[in-house]
């Protein structure tokens, strides 16, 4: 791969200490003044902003040795890799000549060049450190700002190729694995009651109530009319909040587990250790019992931090990287995948 090491070998979540919120991601878009969006830039203007940004990306003094990564130079398992290792829910599979990416050497920092808009800013927080990662973000930002001019309106605020994305251009989610509160079916009582109509819930597969991984990802509905610092503050507080609760409810089946959440425990300990083959879904939905019952002590012989990177190894473009391949078919990845969680959870054991 041409990715550097620190992308390759080590995943944004692996000194989480937080079980039930492990990252959180900043997001922010901009475009260049006098030049027309990415999708209706000719070959020279392209190659101009480019180079525009590389230049200055390239040299802002808060970014650790930032490597740049033309799309064309890229195969597109490298380009899912990215995706991947960002938790990105678009793929970049086909990005090519004239876009690019910019990561460096943190493994958290991500800039996206041409693709839909012109520049794409964001920081993967996998430390619990909002405020600091949100500043680390606003000052690369700033950087920028003093060597180029942002389309910039006093009405409709940074301009951007979706109208949704004006304003702020800030979009901030938020991962939280809520195993307990979905078990219990208190999950969507706990965002009614917390969460205002500026919030959004989804899953890892887009716009659904179906929770892969028990994974919830919250995001602010909105980047108009509403400052940086109201959308960081609110969904820290619902984020908050439904951390509580999942807390409160995985301290109430410590002392009274019961036996149903016991069994989907076990039986996702037995899948995991002794199938033949394993879809993407099943080996997170798995995974992430496997997670809660760590944390429950139930599970003994790998912490938080070695779960957590499990789920990143075994997906598609991590399990080709690591067998140094360059396909699989749908049985091969299927069988890849339950070869490598069979390997990494041998030395765990169930003790209920």
């Amino acid at each position: 791969m041409s990715l550097p090491n620190t992308i390759i070998h080590h995943t944004p979540w692996e000194a989480q200490s937080n079980p039930i919120w492990p990252a959180s991601s900043f997001s922010l878009y901009r475009n260049i003044a006098s030049y027309p969006f990415s999708g209706k830039l000719n070959q020279s203007q392209t190659s101009q902003l480019l180079q525009i940004l590389q230049s200055i990306l390239t040299t802002v003094p808060i970014l650790q040795t930032p490597t740049y990564l033309p799309a064309e130079s890229l195969s597109p398992q490298e380009k899912e890799f990215l995706s991947e290792h960002f938790l990105c829910q678009e793929g970049w599979q086909n990005a090519c000549k004239g876009q690019a990416f910019i990561v460096d050497a943190s493994a958290h920092f991500l800039a996206v060049c041409n693709v839909k808009e012109h520049l794409l800013l964001e920081w993967m927080d996998c430390k619990g450190s909002w405020k600091e990662a949100w500043q680390f973000l606003n000052q690369v930002e700033t950087a920028l700002g003093e060597k180029i001019d942002y389309a910039f309106s006093p009405q409709f605020g940074y301009l951007t190729s979706n109208p949704s994305l004006c304003g702020t251009a800030l979009v901030v989610h938020c991962y939280l694995h809520l195993p307990a509160l979905i078990f219990s079916e208190t999950l969507f009582d706990e965002l009614n009651a917390s969460a205002e109509n500026s919030v959004q819930a989804s899953s890892l597969i887009g716009e659904s109530k179906d929770f892969m991984g028990d994974l919830v990802i919250l995001k602010n509905a909105y980047t108009l009319g509403v400052a940086e610092e109201s959308i960081l503050q609110t969904l820290h507080a619902v984020a908050t909040q439904l951390v509580l609760a999942e807390k409160n409810i995985r301290l109430l089946y410590g002392k009274n587990p019961p036996m149903e959440l016991k069994d989907k425990i076990s039986r996702a300990y037995g899948l995991l250790l002794h199938s033949c083959q394993l879809e993407a879904k099943e080996a997170f939905d798995a995974l992430s019992q496997i997670k809660l019952g760590i944390d429950l002590g139930w599970i003994q012989g790998m912490n938080d931090a070695e779960i957590n990177e499990l789920f990143f190894r075994c997906r598609r473009a991590h399990l080709l990287q690591s067998q140094e391949k360059t396909f699989f078919s749908p049985r091969e990845l299927a069988e890849a995948r339950s070869l490598y969680l069979h390997q990494k959870l041998q030395k765990t054991t169930l003790t209920f």
